[in-house]
């Protein structure tokens, strides 16, 4: 057996990381590195791509952003806006029984976390995809897990019949009032719906409008997913939402729906037709995200989905901790996971 060796990839090795994260169980669109590079640039962020060889094979790794808030701390962090989880690949092992993936894996996950122990970074965290369902080898090292939750729809059957009987109404609510969705990129209407969206709430939307276009650009040059837009009778916008994807799945990544059309049903009818057409082009699930937040959680179950559970992991040396606390002193209640980048950008109403 080769030993390990870590180390960071360059613009050459992309194109055997993007192979990796193709093959790997928990790979997923926002492991890819036009996905990354992408979103690190739009933000001013410093972007490592960890690599884990065996020899000359790729068979791992773990992308991380990199900041450094008030010049004080060194952070880590596998996720960023726009990004909902990263997180460790590693490649599979056909037709090898239990024991023998779950070495592979662990001793994949070890020699990356020794690589990042040796960076000093101050905080680490680590949102791992849906794919990773074991993460022992992180808490027996000393880091702390987190549990989200996502939701999976499968793309089969009648899909009308498996939705709750309010999500039907709603539909055909929408549908009785002259609403209809159809597919198109348009990143000044989607920005537009984003931003008054939040203004309701009375909030700024989390992220700025070069970002969100930015990567709705980079989206629709890779050809990597859709945007689809409800529109009434009279063509005023209701909602709209964005759709990305890889081999294995769908990913609902973004949507917003407009302020005066929250009780007529468009968001209902939108998901829907998009789960529609997803199906009729072959695919078999989407990830429907949200499932940490209550009020959109309630919204995403009522189709019927699994609820799937995921992963984080992070790790704080001591400045960290001292520096966290100091604050919790002067700002009580005030959410303070400085290395914790996943920004939702998903809202209803």
């Amino acid at each position: 057996m080769l030993q390990l060796e870590v180390r960071e990839l360059k613009g050459a090795e992309l194109r055997a990381w993007d192979m990796l994260v193709a093959g790997s169980a928990q790979g997923t669109v926002f492991h890819t590195s036009d996905w990354l590079v992408k979103n690190a640039s739009l933000q001013s962020q410093d972007l490592v791509l960890l690599g884990c060889y065996e020899g000359e094979e790729l068979i791992g790794g773990c992308p991380l952003y990199l900041s450094r808030p008030y010049n004080l701390l060194r952070l880590a962090s596998s996720t960023a806006a726009l990004t909902p989880y990263g997180g460790v690949v590693v490649t599979e092992i056909e037709r090898a029984k239990q024991r023998r993936r779950e070495m592979h894996t662990n001793r994949v996950i070890t020699v990356l976390l020794e690589y990042i122990a040796r960076q000093e970074f101050d905080y680490v965290n680590l949102v791992n995809s849906p794919g990773l369902t074991d993460i022992r080898a992180f808490t027996r090292r000393g880091w702390n897990p987190t549990v989200y939750y996502t939701y999976i729809l499968p793309l089969e059957g009648d899909i009308f019949k498996t939705i709750s009987k309010d999500v039907r109404q709603n539909i055909r609510k929408a549908q009785k009032q002259g609403i209809s969705s159809t597919r198109k990129f348009d990143p000044s209407i989607f920005w537009d719906l984003t931003a008054r969206t939040f203004a309701k709430q009375g909030k700024q939307p989390p992220v700025s409008e070069r970002h969100l276009t930015g990567m709705l650009a980079m989206i629709q040059e890779k050809e990597i997913g859709e945007m689809r837009i409800a529109s009434t009778s009279s063509e005023e916008i209701a909602a709209a939402e964005v759709t990305v994807w890889d081999a294995k799945m769908a990913h609902s990544w973004s949507a917003a729906t407009a302020p005066e059309h929250l009780s007529t049903g468009a968001a209902s009818l939108l998901c829907y037709d998009i789960f529609t057409s997803l199906k009729e082009r072959d695919f078999s699930a989407i990830n429907l995200m949200s499932g940490n937040l209550p009020h959109l959680s309630a919204f995403n179950s009522g189709f019927n989905p699994r609820l799937i559970p995921y992963y984080g992991v992070d790790h704080t040396r001591l400045r960290y901790r001292i520096l966290k606390l100091l604050k919790e002193s002067r700002y009580p209640g005030d959410c303070y996971r400085m290395g914790h980048g996943t920004t939702p950008l998903y809202s209803i109403g």
